[in-house]
């Protein structure tokens, strides 16, 4: 069961299991966990779970889901020696201090992480009173935090075999851990919610939560020269941040492109089932997303990615045939628009694209995460 509103006590079920969920900073360790703790709320076993993360958008992503969260301090390690890694391990020791406190308060039996900066100071607690460490990776790049906190990992969860090789035999192959509200969609409600028309072609661009801004741009310019004949429309998550300036610079858009912009997508399944193809960045987990819904993406990764893992993770698509990689440095609205008029031309390279993305998906990585973490807790016949 889950603790709404961010309380944790009065309504906390004392027979429950209880799970601490941390890692964030970004939406692609925040969503995993998500769907993690979903699978565990579905259960056989009633478990209560806690999410503890930094002040990055965990603050608002996890309560607006429903569940309980709890900051502790942290901050993003600089990747080069400045004074500011003297304030980074500063606010990681206070917060390993409020992170040391809270477990003693609360007890898991586990805590996960997804990883990210957030996650340190939690898991460096758990090392500390031995609390049972899972650890859920869902890159091709294990992310720093990760990295070390897999030394006293009881299991930890990878998205590919190259990845499981690296960390030994503790590491198990389950996917990526993809939210229930993402797959299962509805087209004809998704079209009625979001103003689409019944068009051959429905682009799903989403702008990611990091470097969203050069992608979100590249797209409006993609627009003025995708090709006339009405056949296009796009749905466009800009993020909070970049709406309004997406719509002042298409307002004067009249093209036989419809175009519709949001700023954030709740229902994103329904959002999927609309899509004939994707353009996002190459984040684990919204390529787990795309993949497990089946669709042809067109992806840019993110350059300045911790250890290049958005290069590394669009390449495995790329491979496989379920996408089409354009370079940050070769992003432009032409770039773009060549790449969507390539694949819109060429039917059966679009159904080979979602076959191959069908294949690469793990819609059921969530559960098997969840079942790892119960046998990890203690419970017998998880």
């Amino acid at each position: 069961m889950r603790e709404r509103g961010g309380v944790v006590g009065r309504r906390t079920v004392r027979s429950a299991l209880r799970v601490v969920i941390c890692g964030g900073g970004t939406g692609g360790h925040i969503y995993p966990g998500l769907a993690i703790a979903e699978a565990l709320a579905a259960s056989a076993t009633p478990v209560d779970v806690l999410f503890v993360g930094g002040d990055g958008p965990e603050r608002q992503i996890v309560p607006r889901a429903g569940w309980a969260f709890r900051p502790v301090a942290s901050r993003k390690w600089p990747r080069r020696l400045t004074w500011t890694v003297l304030q980074a391990a500063w606010l990681t020791t206070v917060g390993t201090v409020q992170a040391l406190r809270l477990l003693m308060q609360w007890r898991p039996k586990a805590v996960v992480s997804t990883g990210g900066y957030a996650a340190a100071p939690v898991g460096a607690a758990a090392v500390l009173l031995g609390v049972a460490i899972v650890v859920q990776e869902q890159n091709l790049a294990v992310g720093v935090a990760n990295r070390v906190l897999a030394r006293w990992a009881r299991v930890i969860s990878v998205s590919h075999d190259r990845v499981a090789r690296s960390l030994g035999p503790r590491a198990v192959v389950t996917g990526v851990p993809v939210r229930r509200g993402a797959v299962g969609g509805d087209r004809v409600r998704g079209r009625r919610a979001f103003g689409l028309q019944d068009r051959p072609l429905t682009i799903l661009v989403l702008g990611g939560s990091q470097g969203a801004r050069s992608l979100n741009a590249a797209v409006v310019e993609m627009v003025a020269v995708l090709p006339a004949g009405g056949e296009v429309q796009i749905l466009h998550q800009t993020g909070q941040d970049h709406e309004a300036w997406v719509r002042s610079r298409m307002a004067t858009h009249s093209g036989p492109v419809h175009y519709v912009v949001v700023p954030y997508i709740e229902t994103m399944a329904d959002a999927y089932a609309c899509a004939d193809l994707v353009i996002c960045r190459a984040g684990a987990a919204t390529l787990a997303e795309v993949s497990a819904n089946g669709l042809p993406v067109i992806v840019v990764p993110y350059p300045f990615a911790a250890e290049g893992h958005q290069d590394l993770n669009a390449q495995l698509l790329e491979a496989a045939g379920a996408a089409v990689v354009v370079r940050d440095h070769d992003l432009s609205g032409a770039r773009l628009a060549g790449a969507v008029a390539a694949v819109r031309a060429d039917p059966s390279r679009r159904r080979a694209m979602a076959e191959a993305s069908r294949k690469l998906g793990r819609p059921q990585a969530a559960a098997q995460v969840a079942e790892m973490i119960l046998k990890t807790a203690g419970v017998n016949g998880a």
